[in-house]
Parts: structure tokens; C-alpha cells; sequence
């Protein structure tokens, strides 16, 4: 059975994983829509990074016996005089890889691999080692070795420029001093592959951000983690985990420094040990005076790409296509509610950005929930559209963030789970208020349902329930707020009486 660098880098993740794949493939989670559109993604920035390449072959397979045939082919094309090979297959024994470019130089090669981030991170580095492995050890000398990335700083004027909108960083010498690892680890690897025993799956030996997502399939296995292990604590990362059981600390009732915690774990912990809500009354009334009518509540929907889709816009940047803003001039007055949806492929900022200034007012708070965010989006907005600079720099000022008391412990609640996101806030403060009827019910699901009816699939037939799904969604979000705003204010009488 052969290794390949996919089964590699499961590997390198956590070793349970790859024998799952090799022996129980059913437990490891599906491919969901969200990572099917990363992946989509990365696939759309492949051209502009092979297009570096001038006299560039592209190979490759589009079933099982293109893939076997692939190795002989790559061998071929190589021999045939090419300069440049992409998506070539290469086998040393029982370990295999498919590189994305490889291509002369001297009396070596260059190993490219192509990346749909904004700079080189130290996991390349392992997957290029164990390509570089492969390579030498079917015969193809590696003088250097680099990422081809996105670059964040390029901004779209007209067609794509792939020499600006791709980077390339040459980690030659991290991969360098990884190879004598690196076979080490292809070494257990494969005795893994080829054992009919699973590794230990304890979390803690997760590695490479895996840990909260492996914890999901180790909750599958048998035995199950038990209710009090800290492995169900939130936030709680790998790193920290395997270095309090390796000081003999399993269970969230042992940990007694709070010094080894986090903010938000501690929070949790602490709302956990009261075991009711607490709140902070003087911190939570002088929250509240700080909020002037009338009152807006406002959330904007974002969108970003790889490939940036309009001129003026850079690679990742968050385009707001969407917001919804509920409006109370008053207290206890009517609820009023305005929106705005962009339903066609041109840049939405223009269009969104004139309701906007119409629908906001120029007094009164506007309320979000995480500040940073809204402010951000509209500092690059002020940037690329300076005749709304002034307007958008005084909207900033005029934001308070909802989440506040929530995130300073102004008000605890063990029903939060150690969050401050309004999806755990909400079900706690008003259990009658969710999302859980809704067919869009998170930001990312949003983004990507947008782009597809509106920029990559426009025809499709869902396209107008889709829109009607995010109405639906964000006017939730901003409704969400009133109700949290009004709960709060009737927690403040409530201690006054």
C-alpha cells in the first residue's frame, strides 16, 4: 500500500486519522460545501500561478487508471524535452506524490508548490519536504524549493495581473532542515498504514490546527471522552491540552491555576462553577448610557475571493453585499426595518453605500455585534471610495459594540458555553429567538450562497430563494440585537427595583 503526501499530511494531523482513512474510512467527515468552495478556490488561483511558468505542461487524471497511468506519463513528458511540468506524478517505492509545478533549472529542479493562502506557513514546509523526498528518490535532484502564494497588497485594475496577484517565498532551507524528520516520520507513517491496530486517538496528539476538528471524530470512536474531560472545554487548544495531562491534569475539576486558562475558558469555568448568570449591575448600567436614540442596528453580510472579482478590490478582501438595519427612534417606540441586498455582478460597495447613507441617519448609536469587523469594512470602503470617507468615518464613530458586555464578563451566563458570539448569547438570553428555522443560519453558509446565485452561477433557478434566505438571515441577526438590547435594559430595572 502506497503513502501518498495527502496520506502524509493526514498523518501529520494526527495518526488515527491516516489509519481511519486506510481502514475505516466511513468516520472521517465528509467533504461539506464550505470546504468544497475553498477548495474550488484554490483551484481558480492554479492558472495564474502555472502561468509564471512560460512552455508550462499541464498533466494530470480524471479517473483511477489516469492516475496509475500518470507516473509513466510524467516520466515521458520529461524525457520529451519539457521545461515545466504541472500536476506530474512521481514514485519512490511505496511513497508518491503529485506536485503541483516542477520545473528545470541547471542540472536540477525547482519545486513549486501553489497555495491558496497569503504567505508560506510552516506546514508547507512538511509537505514539500515529503515531496522533495519523492522527487530525489525518482531521480529529480531539487536545487530549490518555494510557495507560490497569494498576494494580499495586489489590487485589481482591469485583468488580472498573475505576476501581481501571485507571490512566491523560497523556504529552501526550512525544507532543508526537515528532510532526516521527514523520513522518520514516512517510516511510522507507513507502519501505520500497515498496521490492523488504531493508534492511540487521544486528542492531545493533534497537531497542525487539527485539534477541535479531530475531536469531532474522536467523540465517534469507542470509548467515548468522558463529560468531564478537558478536552470539552472551549477554546481549548492542543497545545495546552497535552501539556496539562502531561503534568497529570485530565479533567476540568483538576485544573486549579487559572494562570494555565484562557480568558474565555476561565469565563466559562467560572459561569460553570456558579452555575446561574451573574451579572455585573454598575458595569452593565453604565454600558447602557452610553447608547443614545435613535438607535440603529446594523450588520453588514460580506463576500470574498481569492481571485479579486471587481477593480479596485484585493485578494480576501471582505466586500459587503448585504445589511440589514432595524431602526428605533425612541425608547419603546416602533421598530422600523430597512435593507439591502445587491442582486448582480457589479461591485456592490457604490450602491450599498448610497442606501446606506440615506437609511442610517447622521445621529443617534449604531449597534453591532463585534465592532471590529463593521469598522474594518467601512475603512476600506472610506479608502477606495473617498467621496464617503467623511460619511463612514462618522458612522464609526457613532458604533457600540453589543457584544461588549458579553465578551468583558459584564454579564456571565453558563448557558454560553464560554462565547460571546450572538449565536451563543441569543438561544441563552431568549431560547424563543434562534436560527434553527432559518435555511441560511451563519455568515460563512451566507458568503458562499451569495457568490454562487449572484457571481458563479447566476442562472440558477435557486437564485431567489437563496436571496430570500439571506433576507431572511440577516434581518435575524439585527432583530437578534434588539431583542438582546431590550433584554438588557429590562435586567437594568430589574436590579433597580
Amino acid at each position: 500500500m502506497q503513502l501518498s503526501k495527502s496520506d502524509y499530511m493526514l498523518f501529520l494531523k494526527h495518526p488515527t486519522w491516516l489509519w481511519l482513512k486506510k481502514h475505516d474510512k466511513h468516520l472521517l467527515p465528509p467533504i461539506n460545501a464550505a470546504l468544497q468552495a475553498r477548495f474550488d478556490e484554490g483551484h481558480a488561483f492554479e492558472p495564474y500561478a502555472e502561468a509564471l511558468f512560460p512552455d508550462l505542461v499541464r498533466l494530470g487524471f480524471s479517473d483511477f487508471a489516469g492516475y496509475q497511468a500518470l507516473t509513466s506519463q510524467t516520466l515521458e513528458t520529461w524525457q520529451n524535452g519539457a521545461s515545466a511540468v504541472a500536476q506530474g506524478r512521481y514514485e519512490d517505492g511505496s511513497i508518491t506524490c503529485i506536485s503541483d509545478i516542477v520545473s528545470r533549472d541547471g542540472d536540477g529542479y525547482v519545486l513549486t508548490e501553489i497555495k491558496s493562502g497569503t504567505s508560506a506557513k510552516p506546514e508547507h514546509t512538511f509537505d514539500l519536504a515529503f515531496q522533495r523526498i519523492v522527487l530525489e528518490g525518482a531521480g529529480f535532484p531539487i536545487t530549490r524549493c518555494e510557495v507560490a502564494h497569494v498576494n494580499r497588497e495586489y489590487v485589481r485594475d482591469g485583468e488580472i495581473d498573475p505576476q501581481g496577484l501571485v507571490g512566491v517565498t523560497d523556504i529552501t532551507d526550512n525544507v532543508s532542515a526537515q528532510i532526516d524528520k521527514t523520513r522518520s516520520r514516512i517510516d511510522h507513517a507507513l507502519s501505520v498504514v500497515a498496521s490492523n491496530t488504531m493508534p492511540d486517538p487521544a486528542p492531545e496528539r493533534a497537531r497542525l490546527k487539527s485539534y477541535s476538528e479531530w475531536l469531532k471524530i474522536r467523540n465517534k470512536l469507542d470509548p467515548p471522552l468522558a463529560a468531564d474531560s478537558i478536552h470539552h472545554l472551549p477554546f481549548m487548544s492542543a497545545e495546552k491540552a497535552t501539556a496539562l495531562i502531561e503534568a497529570g491534569v485530565s479533567t476540568i475539576e483538576k485544573i486549579d491555576d487559572p494562570s494555565v486558562l484562557g480568558k474565555s475558558t476561565r469565563r466559562y469555568l467560572s459561569a460553570k462553577a456558579q452555575g446561574t448568570r451573574a451579572v455585573d449591575k454598575d458595569a452593565l448600567d453604565r454600558f447602557l448610557s452610553e447608547i443614545t436614540y435613535p438607535v440603529y442596528y446594523f450588520d453588514y453580510e460580506t463576500s470574498q475571493s481569492l481571485v479579486p472579482p471587481w477593480d479596485g478590490t484585493r485578494p480576501y478582501q471582505q466586500v459587503p453585499f448585504q445589511y440589514s438595519l432595524h431602526i428605533q427612534r425612541e425608547p419603546s417606540g416602533e421598530i422600523e426595518h430597512r435593507e439591502y441586498l445587491h442582486r448582480d455582478d457589479s461591485n456592490p460597495i457604490l450602491t450599498l453605500l448610497k442606501r446606506l447613507r440615506e437609511d442610517v441617519g447622521e445621529t443617534g448609536s449604531v449597534l453591532v455585534w463585534y465592532e471590529a469587523f463593521e469598522k474594518a469594512r467601512n475603512n476600506e470602503m472610506a479608502a477606495a471610495f473617498p467621496e464617503y470617507a467623511t460619511f463612514l468615518e462618522g458612522l464609526n464613530a457613532r458604533v457600540i459594540d453589543l457584544m461588549k458586555p458579553f465578551a468583558d464578563e459584564t454579564i456571565m451566563d453558563p448557558a454560553f458555553n464560554g462565547s460571546a458570539s450572538i449565536k451563543a448569547v441569543l438561544p441563552a438570553l431568549l431560547p424563543e429567538l434562534s436560527y434553527d428555522d432559518l435555511d441560511i443560519r451563519e455568515g460563512a453558509s451566507a458568503a458562499r450562497l451569495w457568490k454562487e446565485v449572484t457571481l458563479t452561477n447566476p442562472q440558477t433557478p435557486e437564485r431567489d430563494k437563496v436571496y430570500a434566505d439571506l433576507i431572511e438571515y440577516c434581518t435575524r441577526d439585527t432583530w437578534a440585537m434588539v431583542a438582546i438590547h431590550g433584554t438588557l435594559q429590562s435586567m437594568s430595572l430589574a436590579y433597580r427595583s
